[in-house]
């Protein structure tokens, strides 16, 4: 009997509970984000205006609201386009890591929706800023250095005639200097070990690849210790007159002097 009653509860409760679905069947309502009533008086024109403002007041979440909601409104729009990559521009601008990451995905962004816009350069120079801005010291990893080398030639070889093109140029030569440094850096750490054939190897390497680097005298003259290092002091000899006749007034050139006065002695 037990079990009977058991069943026969269950079976009541069941239909009830089918009975309530039942009732509050029917279709959905769906819950829109409420909207700021300010977008809905202003224009498109006075709600970028008014990004612009707060953009200046550098208030960026405030500004990107409005930039947002223009773009999510007006996308076909010359003014709906600017709009996405203001949003863009304000996360840059924040500058914290989670931020610049958001940054690169709506320059992106910007550049698959609109690939034949004529602010393509920008948002491709910007994206290579990005990486720019997250490169570590010379003594560091250099992955974001590297990074931002591929990206700011990639700006270049799409956009070689835009007039964004010599600050780009600025910045690749920049971060192609933050490259030599650091293997420079290698280098002295091999000769102050005495690893001389190593240190040989990395300056090689920095003079056949970075050809502008800013502190080439310094090169020479660590070409030249290293190369006494190993006993070859003819080639020695060549680097540190290189350093004197080429970087004249250098640092490395009175000590350049002094090295060949003592191999002199």
């Amino acid at each position: 009997m037990n079990f009977r009653r058991t069943l026969a509860l269950t079976a009541i409760v069941v239909i009830a509970l089918a009975g309530a679905g039942c009732r509050h069947s029917g279709p959905r309502r769906v819950v829109r984000a409420a909207v700021d009533p300010e977008f809905v008086k202003l224009t498109k024109e006075q709600l970028f205006e008014k990004g612009d403002a707060f953009f200046a007041r550098k208030r960026w979440q405030k500004a990107r609201s409005y930039f947002g909601y223009v773009y999510e409104n007006y996308p076909n729009d010359p003014l709906g386009r600017r709009a996405l990559l203001r949003v863009a521009d304000t996360y840059y601008a924040q500058g914290d890591p989670v931020n610049l990451i958001e940054a690169q995905y709506k320059y992106r962004d910007f550049i698959n929706r609109y690939p034949t816009s004529d602010k393509g350069d920008y948002a491709m120079l910007q994206i290579a800023m990005v990486s720019y801005k997250q490169m570590e010291k010379p003594d560091r990893d250099q992955q974001k250095t590297r990074e931002a080398v591929e990206k700011f030639n990639d700006m270049i070889r799409a956009y070689p005639r835009s007039p964004l093109r010599p600050e780009a140029d600025a910045k690749l030569h920049e971060v192609r200097d933050r490259l030599a440094k650091h293997e420079h850096l290698v280098a002295r750490y091999y000769i102050k070990r005495h690893s001389y054939y190593a240190a040989l190897q990395r300056l090689n390497g920095i003079v056949d690849q970075y050809p502008n680097y800013s502190e080439r005298d310094a090169v020479f003259y660590d070409l030249g210790t290293s190369l006494t290092g190993l006993g070859r002091t003819n080639e020695a000899k060549l680097y540190f007159e290189r350093v004197i006749s080429e970087f004249p007034k250098s640092d490395y050139a009175g000590k350049a002097k002094r090295r060949l006065g003592d191999s002199k002695a």
